[in-house]
């Protein structure tokens, strides 16, 4: 199947979209990140059901029906989770009816007799308050919560499937999994989803290269994403079978990988430190650290990776003088001379690494983080970084933009990489 071709096959499969409603001033303010979004849209997407958007709206009924009532005029499905509960603030079950033209809130008998008997059962006495929550605009039923007091509802607005259920995140995947999702219809086509990482390079060099792949309409779709110093290309292949979608993302993936050559770090789960380890492994060679401006950091990616201790020998976190003296033995003449942050003494930080260690290879890092102790001559993300290997020792100058935390992000994520180009070239 050529690349029309597929194109032409994923917009005859006519998946069905949906529109994903979170509810709560919580989350407007910022104080509540939205996790049940992020949750329903990969079951959707598991499913085969296309999410166009996700709309946040604070505990105001009239913003909430407008919102219901838009997303019900644009997809054919609408998760809505928050705002059931059994206090004032809590409005949604009146905005749905009124999204419903006015509907009736209706007492439904056989959700008050559960909420009674949940309470019941864990010797409390349920308050009036509590049976607001088994309320239904007239039209809709309920959808029991087997995990708190609160029934979803489902409902139909027009042409669009309505289901609303609570914010609480554990009551809201149960209730989405055990009762919802079996209703939906199948999604139209099978899509796999494949990321490849890249580090050592911007987003617009990486785009530049893979420009005639990003186009919208094609299939497998290709994007990119920016987070923790990595470049990751998100790919996604939609077909009739799971073996024809796997094709399209595998070829696609292939053909990036091609173009943007030793930028690739890894696929999947295989980022920075776990490409790293790989490496190391093969080789069966061992690794130490000596870390002043990173505090660590370098160490702690390193043994996030399971079966580290394989090739991980430990680290020396110089982050005084002192210390860069004491244990690293790093010369006080080399540090009067030319500071702590300078070339020569990160060099001499990663050779005493790896003489103290024994390893076959050592990384140090030595900068200045910020927001203050920069000057003019060595200003705020300047940062030195050496390896120290079998043949050679290698030191890298860089001014890394960002605050305190992205530098020494930037900074550990690139004395890694250093490491993966020589031990991927062959030292």
């Amino acid at each position: 199947m050529n690349a029309m071709n597929a194109m032409n096959a994923t917009n005859a499969m006519n998946s069905i979209n949906s529109i994903i409603v979170s509810i709560g001033n919580e989350l407007t303010s910022g104080q509540t990140i939205d996790t049940n979004s992020a949750y329903l849209a990969g079951q959707l997407d598991m499913l085969g059901i296309d999410t166009l958007s996700h709309v946040t709206v604070g505990d105001d009924r009239a913003v909430t029906a407008r919102a219901i009532t838009a997303a019900a005029a644009e997809a054919e499905l609408v998760l809505v989770t928050g705002g059931l509960g059994p206090t004032a603030d809590d409005i949604t079950r009146h905005a749905l009816a009124d999204a419903m033209g006015g509907a009736e809130l209706i007492e439904d008998v056989a959700s008050l007799a559960e909420l009674e008997d949940f309470f019941r059962r864990r010797g409390r006495t349920m308050v009036d308050a509590n049976r607001i929550q088994v309320m239904l605009p007239a039209g809709s039923r309920a959808i029991p919560n087997v995990c708190g007091t609160a029934p979803g509802i489902a409902a139909t607005i027009g042409g669009a499937m309505v289901y609303v259920m609570p914010g609480v995140p554990h009551e809201m995947r149960r209730m989405f999994a055990e009762r919802i999702a079996p209703e939906l219809p199948a999604g139209q086509g099978v899509v796999v989803r494949r990321i490849l990482h890249t580090f050592g390079t911007g987003e617009s060099d990486v785009g530049e290269r893979i420009a005639d792949l990003m186009a919208r309409d094609a299939n497998p779709l290709v994007g990119t994403t920016v987070a923790a110093g990595l470049v990751s290309v998100r790919i996604a292949g939609r077909a009739a079978s799971a073996a024809e979608a796997e094709r399209l993302a595998g070829a696609t993936i292939a053909e990036v990988s091609a173009r943007l050559g030793d930028w690739v770090v890894g696929e999947g789960e295989q980022a920075m430190p776990a490409a790293v380890g790989m490496l190391l492994r093969q080789r069966h060679q061992t690794l130490a650290t000596a870390e002043s401006c990173t505090g660590g950091l370098i160490g702690e990616m390193v043994t996030d990776v399971s079966g580290s201790s394989d090739y991980y020998l430990g680290g020396v976190i110089s982050y005084a003088n002192s210390v860069k003296r004491d244990l690293l033995g790093v010369g006080d003449d080399i540090l009067a001379a030319n500071g702590a942050v300078s070339e020569p003494v990160a060099r001499a930080m990663a050779d005493r690494c790896r003489d103290k260690f024994r390893a076959d290879w050592a990384v140090s890092v030595t900068g200045i983080a910020g927001p203050t102790g920069g000057s003019d001559e060595k200003p705020v993300g300047l940062a030195y970084t050496a390896l120290a290997g079998p043949d050679r020792t290698e030191v890298h100058r860089h001014v890394l933009p960002g605050d305190r935390p992205t530098i020494r992000q930037r900074a550990a994520m690139t004395a890694l990489n250093h490491l993966r180009l020589r031990l991927r070239n062959n030292g």
